[in-house]
């Protein structure tokens, strides 16, 4: 079950700020696919045993370094880069899922008049795609991708500027995310977090013990908020 920490209640938070991956939506069957389509096209062998979810979650470069730790050749990620994206950014039949519940948590959050936005390492292509796919943009106020100003930008530049455009108090917002990385760029950024605990890897000892609440399913966070009504 979830478990509550006393810095975090729940029942008050208005604003929602939801990683993608391993969040809202399970895209690592589609993004591995794709790594593979490109490393084989680049003509290089790789070690099957490192394509798992557990890779995914950073920038895509950071990706290919953990899925070829030798690779050192910018030119050669760069490729593969470019490989991946024809691959992957427009495919129509992209396998990817949305989690179980989660659906359901974004118009229960709706309905409760909050304000909902997604803070994704995804560039804009592929994550307006995948939005439209699972008939969710209405739900969000916001989209920040890691290309939205045109130069990359870190989740906690993204978390601030939310903050700022939006004119959101701290107090009342949190971050939602199954990464190391949500966790830490809610609290360098002043707000409270959940631990998406359904998301990609097996050790989620970083999230039970930093997150300020964390959840094993979707559904658990309306059964949360139900409480509190």
């Amino acid at each position: 079950m979830h478990s509550f920490k006393s810095i975090l209640d729940l029942s008050k938070i208005k604003n929602f700020i939801f990683d993608l991956d391993g969040t809202v939506i399970d895209s690592s069957s589609e993004v591995l696919s794709c790594l593979k389509k490109a490393f084989d096209k680049a003509g290089i062998n790789t070690d099957e045993k490192r394509f798992t979810s557990d890779v995914i979650g950073p920038p895509l470069k950071d990706i290919i370094r953990l899925l070829k730790p030798d690779l050192t050749d910018e030119n050669v990620i760069c490729e593969l880069v470019s490989y991946f994206r024809s691959f992957y950014d427009y495919n129509v039949n992209d396998i990817s899922v949305m989690y179980n519940g989660i659906f359901d948590v974004l118009t229960f959050l709706k309905e409760r008049e909050c304000k909902l936005f997604i803070a994704t390492l995804k560039p804009k292509i592929p994550t307006i795609r995948l939005i439209k796919k699972f008939k969710t943009e209405n739900f969000f106020e916001d989209i920040y991708t890691i290309d939205k100003f045109g130069t990359n930008i870190t989740k906690k530049d993204m978390i601030e500027d939310i903050i700022k455009k939006y004119d959101l108090k701290k107090s009342l917002t949190v971050m939602i995310g199954d990464a190391k990385s949500d966790i830490k760029s809610a609290k360098e950024a002043g707000i409270y977090s959940i631990g998406a605990l359904w998301g990609y890897g097996d050790d989620k000892t970083y999230l039970i013990n930093e997150a300020d609440t964390t959840f094993n399913k979707p559904f658990e966070i309306i059964e949360a908020l139900g409480k509190n009504d």
